[in-house]
């Protein structure tokens, strides 16, 4: 009986349990036509395992669409019948194309060497080849998903758009980007996005370095304007600070174990200072203070770091472990003392690592101008002697009666040197557009006359080019396995710093008559232990990326490619290794007369006092750092593969083309419009240039 108000039911109405049926079974009927489809499509497939052998003419498979086409259209008037509508998709493409990765993904694990051997015995050659084999594969699967994930390219395109807005060059790249995704070219998709990185990083870093008490905080604060940095007569800074412009005051702490947390500005001093976290008991591991500064609006970051007298026994490497990305490093000298060896040492050290350097005489109104005067004479005679080299020392004071000495300072050394390593920056970047140009002309070049180029390259030649490809894939894809190896050593590696400690501490104390070894000397000890265990890694990561780069350098010159990676990469990646980091004892550690019951028996009793005071501590300590490790680790090797990854991709295609092995139907005469467009292009940058210089 019908409801009162509702409409009557059609006589040829169903249930809803058979209006369910009706739709359910349209849908899967629509599901095989479409496999129908992908059959008759076979011809048109680039597959090089093909299912099913073409016995359907062109002229029959139009026909058999023809019936399809119809078929669907009847399937609609079915469900209009009963006013049904088709049911809306409710799976994201991308989701569906993602989830189908993973499994390939897994199907790519299975043929790893360890995998395979079940299947039979494999000899270390092989086992290496099917090693490069796997992460040729992972490398093109990563690039796959990095793209789906950004937004199938869209990302790129609007960042691009972005830096043109605000007047960086790349008319260029945007040209060699849009020809890139038109032909497919996705071997260099990894270095276009590397290039737009580094173009969007415009940041130019300045740290600043003195002994302890030089007043570098105090200098910072009187430049900026304003109280953000502590200040004391006492060590103030305990971990390095940086200050970076940001559209409210904020400051962000990292932590050891990887964890970040935002503070108010005025709380920063728990965190940075000795005073605050003494001898770094909260283990900080960076901070950094955002303030809205017309000082720091072009990019500009100070970088505060811990006095050099909390670094002098860590030596040279914990000195620069601050300046994993400066731009220049600033020395900051008491204008009440004399240069001293730690001052000489760190501008040294600077030179070596080829980072520039300025020499400031702090708390300048201290002197009267003629002292003032034989002050920055006589530090200036100083680092020449001591260094070989012409220095101008620059008198500076945090007081607001001396503003103008910083003021001065800040617009004749840090605005041009700031505009000149902007301008370097975008030079170099431009290089590197203008090599991925070259790169691409001659990808299309070799699509559009491969017979000319192979001429000089036999099958033989390019197997062996391919094959010394793979193999430095393979080895550079394992190299996170290997360092995983490492890590969980170091992370186990309690005992052994305990043993080499209690030999340390009986040594010193033989030599030195010394019966209470100071807190600070046990804290250094572990240090030294930890960098020693991590040497040998980090060479053989240093050693096997230099032997990747070389092969890849090789490569590209058999290949007359005109372009491959530098050295001086592999030193970028490695360059913010984190520093383990032990909080100090408060009590020295007593050895009264252990030296008296010979030396393997006092090295055990110190052991032992060493392990019931330290050893919980110090396991705690060991792993939170191997977790660290673990992801500058998993960070470093996967920049590494996506380095290498990023060229070998390029030169593998560039080989598949000469050997006539690229699976493509190119479309000759769109390659041959954009083969002009690069070439104009590059010609209308390199008159913009000329005009520039002249």
């Amino acid at each position: 009986m019908t409801a009162p108000g509702a409409k009557p039911e059609p006589e040829n109405a169903l249930n809803e349990a058979q209006r369910l049926r009706l739709s359910v079974s349209c849908q899967y009927i629509d599901r095989l036509l479409g496999d129908v489809e992908k059959i008759l499509h076979t011809a048109s497939s680039h597959s090089p395992f093909g299912k099913y052998i073409e016995d359907i003419s062109p002229v029959q498979a139009r026909v058999l669409e023809d019936y399809i086409h119809r078929l669907r259209g009847q399937l609609l008037r079915s469900l209009a019948w009963q006013q049904l509508e088709p049911v809306d998709p409710t799976i994201p493409a991308t989701h569906a194309i993602l989830t189908n990765l993973s499994f390939i993904d897994i199907a790519v694990e299975e043929l790893r060497p360890r995998h395979m051997r079940g299947s039979g015995a494999l000899n270390d050659h092989v086992a290496g080849d099917l090693n490069g084999v796997v992460h040729e594969l992972r490398s093109l699967l990563e690039g796959m998903n990095r793209y789906l994930r950004q937004g199938m390219g869209t990302n790129l395109e609007t960042r691009l758009e972005r830096l043109h807005l605000v007047g960086a060059d790349v008319c260029l790249l945007q040209t060699t980007s849009q020809i890139i995704t038109r032909h497919g070219l996705v071997e260099f998709r990894g270095r276009l996005e590397a290039l737009t990185s580094r173009l969007e990083d415009c940041s130019f870093e300045i740290a600043f370095f003195g002994r302890v008490s030089s007043g570098k905080s105090s200098l910072l604060n009187a430049l900026l304007g304003k109280e953000i940095l502590p200040v004391g007569i006492n060590p103030i800074t305990a971990v390095p600070t940086k200050l970076r412009s940001g559209p409210s005051s904020r400051a962000i702490i990292t932590f050891v174990d990887g964890h970040s947390e935002e503070i108010p500005l005025n709380e920063i001093a728990h965190f940075v200072t000795e005073q605050g976290n003494p001898g770094n008991t909260r283990n900080v591991i960076r901070a950094v203070a955002e303030i809205p500064s017309p000082k720091l609006t072009q990019g500009i970051v100070l970088v505060d770091t811990p006095g050099l007298g909390s670094l002098a026994k860590r030596g040279a490497k914990e000195t620069l472990a601050y300046l994993p990305s400066a731009d220049l490093g600033v020395l900051l000298v008491d204008a009440g003392t004399t240069l001293c060896e730690e001052d000489v040492g760190t501008l040294r050290l600077l030179y070596e690592a080829g980072i520039p350097s300025l020499l400031l005489l702090s708390k300048a109104d201290l002197l009267r101008p003629p002292d003032l005067e034989s002050a920055l004479a006589y530090t200036s005679g100083q680092i020449e002697k001591e260094l070989g080299i012409q220095l101008t020392v620059h008198p500076v004071s945090a007081l607001p009666s001396h503003s103008a000495l910083l003021d001065g300072f800040y617009r004749s050394e840090f605005l041009p040197r700031f505009a000149c390593a902007t301008s370097l920056r975008n030079e170099s970047a431009g290089r590197k557009i203008a090599a991925l140009r070259e790169a691409v002309i001659a990808a299309i070049e070799t699509t559009l006359d491969r017979n000319r180029l192979v001429a000089d390259l036999n099958h033989s030649n390019l197997d062996e080019l391919e094959a010394k490809l793979r193999h430095s894939i393979g080895v550079i894809g394992e190299l996170r396995r290997v360092f995983e190896h490492d890590l969980l050593l170091i992370e186990e590696s309690c005992d052994g710093a305990l043993n080499q400690v209690a030999e340390a501490g009986m040594r010193w104390s033989r030599s030195t008559g010394q019966t209470a070894i100071p807190p600070g000397n046990i804290s250094e000890w572990i240090g030294g232990f930890v960098e020693g265990q991590l040497q040998q890694p980090i060479r053989r990561l240093r050693e096997t990326s230099e032997e990747a780069i070389h092969v890849m350098q090789q490569i590209a010159a058999t290949l007359h490619a005109p372009d491959a990676p530098a050295m001086s990469e592999i030193e970028l990646l490695l360059r913010d290794l984190p520093r383990f980091e032990l909080t100090k004892g408060t009590t020295p550690i007593s050895v009264g007369h252990w030296n008296l019951l010979g030396e393997k028996m006092a090295i055990s009793r110190l052991r032992s006092r060493l392990k019931e005071e330290h050893e919980a501590i110090l396991r705690e300590k060991f792993r939170a750092y191997g977790r660290v490790l673990h992801r500058w680790m998993e960070r470093t090797t996967r920049s590494l593969e996506r380095l290498v990854s990023s060229y070998a991709d390029g030169y593998r295609v560039q080989i598949h083309r000469l050997a006539g092995r690229a699976d493509e139907s190119p479309d000759v005469e769109q390659l041959r419009l954009d083969l002009a467009l690069l070439l104009r292009s590059g010609q209308d940058v390199e008159q913009q240039n000329s005009s520039q210089t002249v």
